[in-house]
């Protein structure tokens, strides 16, 4: 039996297009009720990575969490809205609220009358025997706690993993500094991407919905470009959304490791031919002209070098000087310490640094790029 993805088009985020885009994503895959029970208490999870402005393209619409709101109180439960904020560093609810607020996500859930998660607050450690790499995790207690997780993706690029969807959204399920500390256990594309993909087994979220309405391309997952896609996608297997998501923007599903390594492992479908998808035909809302980010697409290329071209094929962070606040927010997030303070702006010492691009993602003056190096623009 195809796994089910449902595609619906979706070209503004006014709330009556949202709000039927979702409702017919949904329907396809016959209805919200069959996710969620009556009373249940459904998590939200959406995509904070850092406080910005919807119209930026770096966290889930507000309009797209609103509309899976309503979704899930025609099934009768109970919605709960919340993620794990990179941005916050140590659990930090002044920061939380901050960032909810500049996403427009608190002022949506105060008008919904849906409580708003902190959810790096607490947190639970889970066996994951089915993982591969990784048999234990420490995840948010909110996330544990509920009953069913929907899990909110943004379409963006991501310079580590290519690509940030389904799967790489259960990221933010780990509260706190724990992401900074597993970038610095799983390093490498390849053992980092085995980590999300142990993750995914360990939330096990009941349904994802991809806010692909507007997505980011180039340097994602925060100092992209905005780029119109014009799509709701959702799925109750985010491998298989993923990789209907990549395909439709021009990237080759399994080149995505997580995509790649949670199919060869059985636990989502990575093969388009095994994938019913339902409603817009592909071929109607492919995006052209799609920019890639330059951190990981000449090491997919060139995968299998031996290990000492790697430096000289993945771009490194670097700052933009004139951009520069000082706020030290990359120095709090490094989580190989590849950053120190000299006077106003931070110094990177590039024999520590591990390449998990944790200060490009999370600097909110876009004052980290990534640059690549000759080779690598060669091979690209």
């Amino acid at each position: 039996m195809k796994t089910p993805v449902s595609l619906v088009k979706c070209t503004t985020y006014d709330r009556p297009d949202v709000n039927r885009a979702v409702s017919e994503a949904l329907d396809l895959l016959g209805s919200i009720k069959r996710y969620v029970n009556p009373g249940n208490r459904v998590l939200l999870k959406f995509n904070l990575l850092t406080g910005a402005p919807p119209e930026k393209a770096i966290t889930t619409h507000p309009e797209v969490v609103r509309a899976v709101i309503d979704q899930v109180r025609k099934a009768q439960a109970v919605p709960l809205v919340g993620d794990c904020s990179g941005y916050e560093g140590p659990a930090n609810k002044n920061r939380y609220y901050s960032a909810c607020r500049l996403a427009g996500i608190e002022q949506a859930c105060a008008e919904e009358g849906v409580e708003l998660v902190h959810l790096s607050a607490e947190s639970i450690d889970v066996d994951n025997p089915q993982g591969r790499a990784f048999k234990h995790f420490t995840l948010a207690k909110g996330v544990v706690e509920a009953d069913a997780v929907i899990n909110l993706p943004k379409l963006k690029t991501h310079g580590l993993c290519l690509f940030t969807g389904g799967v790489k959204n259960n990221f933010g399920c780990l509260p706190g500094l724990l992401k900074a500390q597993m970038h610095l256990r799983a390093q490498g594309v390849e053992y980092f991407s085995q980590m999300l993909v142990d993750l995914l087994l360990a939330v096990k979220p009941t349904l994802t919905v991809m806010d692909a309405v507007v997505g980011m391309e180039g340097d994602g997952p925060n100092n992209g470009n905005p780029k119109q896609i014009g799509a709701i996608l959702a799925s109750a297997d985010p491998v298989a959304l993923d990789a209907v998501a990549c395909e439709m923007v021009g990237i080759e599903p399994l080149m995505v490791p997580t995509t790649r390594l949670a199919y060869e492992q059985e636990i989502g479908m990575g093969d388009l031919e095994q994938i019913d998808l339902l409603g817009e035909p592909l071929e109607t809302m492919r995006v052209t002209g799609f920019q890639l980010p330059s951190g990981p697409a000449a090491f997919f290329r060139a995968r299998g070098l031996l290990s000492f071209l790697q430096g000289r094929l993945v771009a490194k962070p670097a700052l933009v000087t004139d951009r520069c606040k000082g706020c030290w927010v990359c120095i709090e997030h490094c989580p190989a310490e590849a950053l120190s303070k000299n006077k106003r702006t931070p110094v990177f010492d590039y024999d520590k640094c591990i390449r998990c691009y944790c200060c490009q993602e999370l600097c909110p003056n876009d004052a980290i790029e990534l640059r690549r190096p000759l080779l690598a623009r060669l091979v690209r």
